[in-house]
């Protein structure tokens, strides 16, 4: 499925991008221990999986380094798992709005992002035309009224 797997190597990007890092940086040990509810950033994708690695793996802290990596790809793969569990239940809930009668538009984007990911020459003229186009012409007469 195009969507799992962009959803994955969207996640890979963040990861590059410094989210790890960053995280590291925001990891507070007593915030950790709050029970409450979690909310704001908190709830962001990727940080409920790497506190728990930063609970076991402090950034500070020296540990065996084969166990570090593994906690550190498991807690990757919770955020691909709990990334793609996100997406599937925003689809069910735009599929029951449009069940109560709400007038809602298909956009497929898969052959761009398809494209997109395996760096096909053309991707972002698809884009164009596959996508962008179609999201003007739904929006224009909304925008218009």
């Amino acid at each position: 499925m195009v969507l799992s797997e962009y959803l994955s190597k969207r996640v890979d990007d963040m990861l590059d991008s410094g989210m790890f890092e960053e995280l590291a940086e925001f990891y507070d040990p007593a915030e950790s221990e709050n029970t409450s509810p979690r909310t704001g950033l908190r709830k962001a994708i990727g940080v409920p999986e790497l506190e728990r690695y930063f609970k076991r793996y402090h950034p500070s802290s020296v540990a065996d380094p084969v166990r570090k990596i593994s906690a550190y790809e498991e807690a990757v793969r919770e955020i691909k798992d709990n990334t793609c569990q996100l997406a599937k239940r925003q689809i069910g809930k735009i599929m029951r709005l449009r069940g109560a009668g709400w007038d809602l538009r298909r956009v497929d984007a898969t052959m761009a992002f398809w494209g997109m990911m395996t760096s096909a020459e053309g991707w972002s003229e698809i884009w164009e035309k596959q996508v962008l186009e179609p999201s003007v012409k739904i929006v224009k007469p909304f925008l218009e009224e």
